[in-house]
């Protein structure tokens, strides 16, 4: 089963077995409403005056005409204009239509919040202070508040937040879970290794994948495009890819040719193949332009060599013996992407170590990250001067003592990507060191 069938497998069951009880949501103008007698053309000022007396609580009052509701009388407008002089002995006795707002917001009681609120804010601020008049099939309900529609606003969008994290959080779930087995594969085939992976967003674009096999561990670090669930569903994509194609009965195995493969798989997959001269391509309205950047390579047996293939990442060799770091540079070329020609090739290099080494392959998020007293990005000459300085230890010190240089660089600026640093020695170990 494939990363991809995976994914779907554990989506159903968590829909059974997530699921939680929650209070009941207002989502229609009838759970705002409360009943409120009404009153009538018939009734005068005099009584209205009686009416807020007697309920000192009740801000408005509908007024209805047989069944129907007419119009809405404020508390405070009415009191206002009620205690002008002479006010009480001209409009007493009169209908009280004399006061009230012949233009309410009225709604059915089907009417969905999402709507009321687009028609609250279309009426500026009367819904607030007036609250709006329901009704059912044409005939008066009752009155719903402005404060009523506001908390259920509130907690609509609590609820829209919560099943989001809800379900990101379930996402980081399912994403490690299908890196599980590349983390036992690392441990085995790489006694002194280390992994900075940090998602920007909970889940994110940066993956990896590592498996043995008879020609040797093959090893893959990628960046796909985007962050957070967008970004993590490319990633599976990719897994879905190396899973099918790297099994352990692998004799040989060519990095730059499983890159080219990998890089049809990703356009068939999500249709990204642009005619010339056209300038749409995709399947849907937005033009899907996806891809990934990725440094793939196969480690020989007795770690003494490996071959090398990449887009766009980086391959860092300190040599123990004091020897010039060496940096082997990706192609060009991303995967996948619309503009990246189907028969697009990359080349194998052969890395010959020469003697026990550090490797280090980063993603962009390591390089592009803006920090340091100039605010500046970290860069790859950054990189390559903070390993010079650290020649001969181990693996997983460099990483450790990389994190904390990373994360006094970024400082208080935000952070830019995912971060992904794969490090690990090939040849004697080095001795640990604190």
């Amino acid at each position: 089963m494939n990363s991809l069938e995976r994914l779907y497998e554990s989506l159903a069951a968590g829909a059974t077995d997530k699921r939680h009880a929650h209070a009941a949501l207002a989502t229609r103008a009838e759970h705002l409403t409360a009943p409120a007698e009404p009153v009538t053309p018939e009734h005068t000022n005099d009584d209205v005056c009686q009416l807020f007396a007697q309920n000192e609580v009740q801000e408005t009052l509908a007024v209805v005409e047989n069944g129907q509701p007419i119009g809405l009388i404020n508390r405070h407008i009415f009191m206002e204009q009620y205690a002008r002089p002479f006010a009480r002995d001209v409009f007493g006795r009169k209908s009280c239509i004399a006061f009230m707002d012949k233009s309410p917001v009225i709604v059915d009681r089907g009417l969905p919040i999402e709507t009321l609120v687009r028609a609250a804010v279309e009426a500026g601020t009367r819904v607030l202070k007036d609250g709006f008049i329901t009704t059912a099939e044409g005939q008066y309900l009752g009155l719903g508040t402005g404060y009523a529609l506001m908390k259920a606003m509130s907690d609509i969008e609590a609820e829209k937040t919560r099943q989001l994290l809800s379900s990101i959080g379930y996402a980081s779930l399912i994403q490690r879970s299908h890196l599980a087995e590349s983390d036992l594969a690392l441990r085995e085939g790489l006694p002194d290794h280390a992994l900075l992976w940090q998602p920007r967003d909970v889940v994110g674009g940066d993956a990896y994948f590592f498996r043995r096999t008879a020609a040797g561990l093959v090893g893959c670090v990628f960046d796909c495009t985007g962050h957070g669930v967008p970004g993590a569903f490319m990633t599976l994509i990719a897994l879905s890819f190396l899973e099918q194609t790297v099994t352990p009965e692998c004799e040989s195995f060519d990095p730059g040719a499983t890159l080219g493969a990998m890089n049809r798989y990703i356009k068939r997959v999500l249709q990204q193949r642009q005619c010339e001269g056209d300038s749409s391509y995709g399947s849907s309205s937005r033009p899907s332009n996806d891809g990934l950047d990725a440094a793939l390579f196969l480690l020989a047996p007795d770690g003494a060599s490996l071959q090398f293939a990449s887009a766009r990442l980086h391959l860092l060799i300190a040599p123990d013996d004091g020897s010039a770091l060496r940096t082997i540079d990706g192609d060009r070329d991303g995967i996948g992407y619309a503009d990246t020609a189907d028969d697009q090739a990359w080349t194998t290099q052969q890395v010959a170590l020469g003697g026990p080494s550090l490797l280090v392959i980063p993603t962009d998020g390591v390089i592009d990250q803006i920090g340091g007293p100039r605010q500046i990005a970290h860069g790859k000459r950054r990189l390559v001067q903070f390993m010079e300085q650290r020649r001969g230890v181990s693996a997983r010190a460099l990483c450790a003592e990389f994190a904390e240089h990373f994360h006094q660089w970024q400082g208080l600026e935000r952070r830019r990507d995912d971060v992904s640093l794969l490090a690990f020695r090939c040849g004697a170990p080095a001795q640990e060191q604190a």
